[in-house]
């Protein structure tokens, strides 16, 4: 078979998401192709709404609309008085998912890393200000227990040292 430009991007593109690989990639794009109509237009829609719409909030690191605004900075209308910090978005949800958290969760879009990742590039310093801002008494800890997630985790303590917020780790 003669290959097509188009289909050999899109199979390059789909197999760089995670747990899919070339074979489930090629799959997925004859799904596509086969269900024109039902999926690939709608998702070839929906992918530049998002595109277009949805951008990461510069204060909490969380995503937000252009439309409708940042979801998680503005459950003001509930004043909690605690931050969650999570590394990314994938583990704000699974936390949510066990309705075992009610306050604000802060995203830091990382971990500080000696191969790539800076402290910098990390949303370190909003989490001071939003923790001044917002008068927050405690302050939760879920980053991973890696060797960089347990260096981001310090390097916040010492950078709430001079807040009078409570700091706590995940077990």
């Amino acid at each position: 078979m003669e290959n097509i430009t188009e289909i050999d991007e899109l199979i390059k593109l789909i197999s760089k998401l995670p747990g899919l690989g070339p074979k489930s990639a090629k799959r997925i794009v004859l799904k596509l192709i086969n269900n024109r109509d039902e999926i690939l237009k709608p998702m070839a829609s929906t992918l530049a709404q998002i595109y277009k719409n949805v951008t990461r909030c510069n204060s909490c690191g969380s995503l937000k609309s252009n439309l409708n605004g940042c979801m998680n900075c503005d459950k003001n209308k509930e004043k909690f008085n605690k931050i969650c910090v999570v590394e990314d978005i994938a583990d704000q949800w699974s936390i949510e998912n066990s309705n075992i958290f009610q306050g604000y969760y802060h995203i830091l879009g990382g971990t500080i890393s000696s191969v790539g990742q800076r402290k910098e590039d990390l949303l370190i310093d909003s989490l001071v200000e939003r923790v001044v801002k917002e008068d927050i008494e405690e302050v939760i800890l879920a980053t991973s227990a890696t060797v960089e997630g347990q260096t981001t985790a310090f390097y916040i303590q010492e950078s709430l040292k001079k807040t009078k917020a409570k700091i706590t780790r995940l077990a």
